[in-house]
């Protein structure tokens, strides 16, 4: 990895693009996650490619769910292709257990991700989701009547949850193929003679994502935009900046309608506020009571107590908590709450 090789239109953007978003820097370690579909492949190769140019030292995660036995071929295949291949190395980590659920599966992957970088030092951890990811992603959250949060889709870089790193070792999440489509991806692979190893669970119907990717998005790019894809990242990329205006205006009035002990919003403060305020500030409130996401409907049933009359409540909110009107406050009762230790972006 120490001569640079001749760079196609692939290689230049993502180049690019990296240097003009901040993603990475000169001299990082990298872990690259590698699942041995084109998409996976295609980074690695990108990474490679553009290591001598920025000085980088990368290692690679295949991460082995157990869900079928080709899939353990896959992660065999790879612990020896990658290191033979580009000299860097390659660890498999297998699940204890098989998540039947993909929410299990994805929490165990970012675990194992995060626990990986922090043995290897690697401050960046870089996967290939691409701009035909975060259309789906997009169009799926649309489906379940997303907010901006969940409409803004993927980000090009975000912080490891606490949950998935240690407070003493916290990678960043990295996605530089975000403005790369599948259909390059796959051009790609198939130029550099990549060994993809086709996932088979990407075709299985039960999933959601695998229903539209294979049904949805071609009906919409044969009737209604051959271009649906950079059309929803579009859309993504303008929710987020608005997303971003809205926590940032939040996190000021957080501290002026916020006290602990109990928890409770000053209702007058949040009268005078744009509807949207004063849902993501009821949203932080009972995100401190219930200790996870709020629902939309546990939202909307305190929201509605902004402008209530006096002693009006809701029903229960779960976690044994409810909210009620006293004075000018909306004050959320039941089960001892902790008190936050400052605002809470999201």
């Amino acid at each position: 990895m120490t001569k640079p090789v001749p760079l196609t239109d692939l290689h230049t953007r993502v180049h690019t693009g990296i240097r003009s978003r901040h993603l990475l820097t000169h001299k990082q370690k990298l872990l690259v996650a590698v699942s041995g579909g084109q998409d996976s492949l295609c980074l690695l190769q990108l990474c490679v490619d553009l290591a001598p140019r920025w000085d980088w030292q990368l290692y690679v995660l295949h991460c082995n769910h157990r869900w079928s036995d080709d899939e353990t071929r896959c992660a065999e295949f790879l612990a020896d292709w990658i290191p033979q291949a580009y000299g860097i190395p390659c660890q498999i980590a297998t699940a204890p257990d098989i998540h039947r659920q993909e929410a299990q599966a994805r929490d165990w992957r970012y675990q194992q991700l995060g626990y990986w970088a922090q043995v290897w030092g690697c401050e960046a951890i870089v996967m290939g989701h691409t701009g035909t990811d975060k259309a789906e992603t997009l169009l799926l959250h649309l489906l379940r009547g997303s907010g901006s949060q969940g409409l803004s889709g993927m980000s090009w870089q975000r912080p490891l949850s606490p949950t998935q790193s240690t407070p003493q070792f916290n990678p960043t999440v990295v996605r530089p193929l975000l403005e790369v489509w599948r259909t390059e991806t796959a051009a790609f692979c198939l130029a550099h003679q990549l060994p993809v190893w086709p996932d088979q669970s990407n075709e299985d119907p039960r999933y959601a994502r695998n229903r539209l990717r294979q049904e949805v998005m071609p009906l919409l790019q044969q009737h209604f935009n051959p271009q649906v894809e950079q059309a929803l990242c579009r859309t993504a990329d303008l929710l987020t900046a608005e997303h971003d205006y809205l926590l940032a205006q939040a996190n000021q009035l957080w501290p002026q309608v916020y006290q602990p002990d109990p928890p409770r919003l000053d209702r007058a403060q949040l009268q005078t506020q744009a509807l949207a305020l004063q849902r993501e500030c009821v949203y932080r409130l009972l995100r401190e009571g219930l200790a996870r996401q709020p629902r939309f409907d546990q939202v909307e049933s305190v929201l509605n107590l902004v402008s209530a009359p006096q002693r009006c409540r809701t029903e229960s909110l779960g976690s044994g908590l409810w909210a009620e009107v006293q004075g000018t406050e909306i004050i959320l009762r039941g089960m001892t709450v902790p008190s936050p230790s400052g605002s809470l972006p999201r």
